[in-house]
């Protein structure tokens, strides 16, 4: 999108001997002059396959590209066969890129969620308290584990954030965003069980864990046994077969 990045990226081409063209343009659109194209390859982390990308691709042409949730930063590389106005694929290795600056999260500070009032119980107002059985060790996976995008998949309009460990305590927080639904699970080294406390109009913990418990009941998927449907209706993602779909 920028002049004086697309010359200076183009001069670097050319010294390498290769003299691809180069357009300067928001690339979500697309370049509609040289359609149909064989394959879009996109070097940018999407939530949503931009339509253009797909009317713009041949018959049987591919679009790859890393796409993912909000949940977290962490994307995975699809892989999408075009075939009358639908771009559907499975999924291949976690990656991460620069996200798309159109479908980039805004996300509101923490104190719009929570707030600061106590109550009698010396919970944070409104929030109810529970706990749960699922250890740390098994939650708290590596940034680009299947468990993390599998979540994404099933918890939708939601974001983790995991907090460092202080004083052998470890938080971690969910946060809603088509509304101001929180919820923050508290893991202690060697305690059996988690605190947890959760408010506003979702259950967020309670639908993490539910997502949590699918996804060890499907054997732990891991991100190749994924697929996503991009059509008309808009986005479905699936497991194993993409009849078996939902919307993230």
């Amino acid at each position: 999108m920028d002049p004086s990045v697309s010359r200076h990226a183009g001069a670097r081409l050319d010294a390498a001997g290769w003299h691809p063209r180069v357009v300067v343009g928001d690339g979500a659109k697309g370049h509609a002059g040289n359609a149909p194209y064989d394959r879009v390859l996109a070097t940018v982390g999407l939530r949503e396959i931009p339509g253009a990308w797909i009317g713009q691709t041949r018959p049987g042409g591919l679009i790859v590209a890393p796409w993912g949730t909000h949940y977290t930063h962490a994307d995975a590389v699809v892989r999408l066969v075009v075939r009358n106005g639908t771009a559907s694929g499975r999924f291949a290795r976690p990656v991460e890129f620069m996200k798309l600056r159109t479908q980039r999260l805004s996300l509101p500070p923490h104190g719009a969620y929570v707030t600061t009032g106590r109550s009698a119980g010396g919970g944070d107002g409104g929030a109810d308290a529970s706990v749960t059985g699922i250890a740390e060790s098994e939650f708290i996976t590596p940034l680009y584990s299947a468990l993390r995008f599998a979540l994404g998949l099933r918890v939708p309009n939601c974001v983790q954030v995991v907090a460092d460990r202080c004083d052998g305590a470890r938080a971690v927080w969910f946060y809603g965003l088509t509304d101001r639904s929180w919820a923050c699970v508290v893991f202690r080294a060697g305690a059996a069980e988690a605190r947890v406390r959760q408010a506003g109009e979702r259950r967020l913990w309670d639908e993490v864990e539910a997502a949590y418990r699918w996804w060890v009941g499907h054997g732990r998927p891991d991100h190749a046994r994924f697929g996503l449907t991009v059509g008309p209706a808009g986005q479905r993602v699936w497991l194993d077969d993409p009849a078996d779909c939902w919307a993230p």
